[in-house]
């Protein structure tokens, strides 16, 4: 097939036990259009994509492709028909190279038992020419950003002969800068194949997609043109109700530093100083919002103060006790809690289930067992609490959590770490991945946390989060903090310029 001028998917039904995941879903995307598909996290969304990807077969309805019925048994099917999808968590191997990993999809370079890599080198060029897509061939994966990563992915999907695009949360870990570049290269994109868009970042929406469908429960409430419609009008649509997101405004009398780190310095994993004589304080009842453009130190700062990462010099106290170098284990029982950016690894454990994993830094606890036998009642029952008060859309608590949607497993995480009570909390990008909903629900908890006189600090590269929630606004570049800026007078300008390294001070 040579070009896909228009791809429908007719009266799609999908039902998993207990539960009706699409019920007679109608999309229909043309030539020269983006088609962005928003809804709450577990409405349906990627479960439809994985329809048309061939990965799930649907229980009713057809996809016509091009005005014929075309029938998916497995994604080689769906990718050759010229539909390809670039996933949320990207499918690259961090030890191989570019050339190399798209080399691993790529039949025609097979000639034989031996591999052709001059034809994958051109490939590469070939599509990096047709869409102005560059990327590094003899680059490994783990060297280059989370951004270059996304490139690499669109490069293979591109090579494998996608005539059609599906974008899953394709911004998720993007710094501002990144998305705004991919934004624009999407737009320069579609100009040569359609696109469907997923994502919960309204702005993206309104920016880049020419119509959109709004999925809820497993069925479409709206499909209209983008433009006709305002951010908070979607966003209405998406929920159900008026969305508007909680704000700091509530004048608060800080408690004792909670956490101080003083002249801490630590080495990353290539040996240049990833924290620089980095110096920061935070008070109980205090939010600091920390701003910085990824790669700036901000996952190391967060592993340290959790016991995941050994410091090279400088000093760690919380509660006025030295906790560098500490095991994790000991960390958590003085009252650490802990949001970490990758949720998938860091977060939980996939296959054990989500009532498991609801609980594992509390399977001592005396509520949960005596140490030789488990309560398993108080275990479903902290489960099911959990569950219907952080909205975790789920069959039921037994199912792995590795099988939950990316959205989901943040609010498995959050629940966890917010029902434990912390004395302060590190909370790194607590709403990547979830919808507005989710995201006003977790900012008011954050809030109210706050109202309690739990300490938090909150690493994000949203602006508007951070400028909503924080009391104060640290920056950070190249592992120092730049300036600590009160969140009341501090301007996105001023902002943006330290997170770029320009000081003026």
């Amino acid at each position: 097939m040579d070009k896909i001028t228009s791809l429908r998917m007719e009266n799609i039904t999908k039902t998993f036990p207990g539960m009706k995941a699409l019920d007679n879903v109608t999309i229909e995307v043309k030539e020269g259009e983006i088609f962005a598909l928003v809804g709450e996290n577990g409405a349906g969304k990627t479960t439809l994509m994985n329809v048309l990807m061939g990965l799930y077969q649907s229980d009713g309805g057809c996809i016509i492709l091009n005005g014929q019925k075309v029938c998916f048994t497995s994604p080689n099917d769906s990718f050759g028909c010229g539909i390809g999808m670039v996933h949320q968590r990207y499918m690259l191997v961090p030890n191989l190279t570019v050339k190399e990993n798209i080399a691993l999809g790529l039949k025609k370079a097979w000639k034989k038992v031996k591999l052709d890599m001059d034809f994958v080198v051109s490939k590469i060029e070939e599509i990096g020419e047709k869409y102005d897509l560059v990327v590094d061939p003899d680059a490994y994966i783990w060297q280059l950003s989370v951004g270059e990563q996304q490139k690499v992915e669109l490069v293979k999907t591109l090579c494998l002969g996608a005539k059609f695009l599906i974008l899953d949360e394709p911004t998720s870990a993007l710094t501002p800068q990144e998305i705004d570049e991919l934004i624009q290269l999407l737009k320069t994109m579609n100009k040569k194949l359609p696109m469907i868009f997923i994502s919960h970042k309204l702005k993206e929406v309104k920016e880049l997609s020419h119509k959109l469908a709004i999925l809820r429960h497993g069925k479409i409430v709206f499909c209209g043109d983008t433009n006709d419609y305002s951010s908070s009008d979607i966003a209405a649509l998406m929920t159900g109700r008026e969305v508007k997101m909680p704000e700091n405004n509530e004048e608060k009398e800080f408690g004792d530093y909670a956490l101080e780190l003083k002249n801490v310095n630590v080495k990353s994993i290539r040996g240049f100083l990833a924290l620089n004589d980095l110096n920061l304080k935070v008070r109980s009842g205090e939010i600091m919002g920390l701003a910085g453009v990824s790669g700036n130190g901000q996952l190391e700062l967060a592993q340290i103060i959790n016991g995941l990462r050994k410091i090279d010099g400088g000093e760690i106290l919380f509660l006025n006790e030295h906790i560098e170098n500490t095991s994790p284990i000991d960390i958590i029982q003085k009252g650490m809690g802990y949001i970490p950016e990758d949720r998938n690894t860091e977060g939980i454990v996939p296959s054990f289930s989500i009532k498991e994993n609801l609980i594992l830094k509390d399977i001592e606890n005396e509520q949960f067992s005596n140490h030789t036998i488990i309560n398993n009642k108080a275990i479903n029952d902290n489960a099911e609490k959990l569950r219907e008060q952080f909205d975790i859309r789920c069959v039921n608590t037994s199912l792995s959590a590795g099988a939950l949607s990316g959205g989901n497993i943040q609010k498995v995480i959050l629940a966890r770490e917010i029902a434990r009570k912390p004395k302060f909390l590190v909370a790194v990008y607590p709403t990547r991945g979830l919808d507005m909903g989710a995201a006003q629900f977790i900012h008011s908890k954050l809030l109210e946390m706050r109202k309690n006189g739990v300490g938090i600090l909150l690493i994000s590269e949203e602006l508007d989060e951070i400028m909503n929630l924080s009391d104060n606004i640290a920056v950070i570049f190249k592992g120092h903090i730049q300036k600590v800026l009160p969140a009341k007078t501090a301007t996105r300008r001023e902002i943006g310029m330290l997170m770029a390294g320009v000081n003026n001070d």
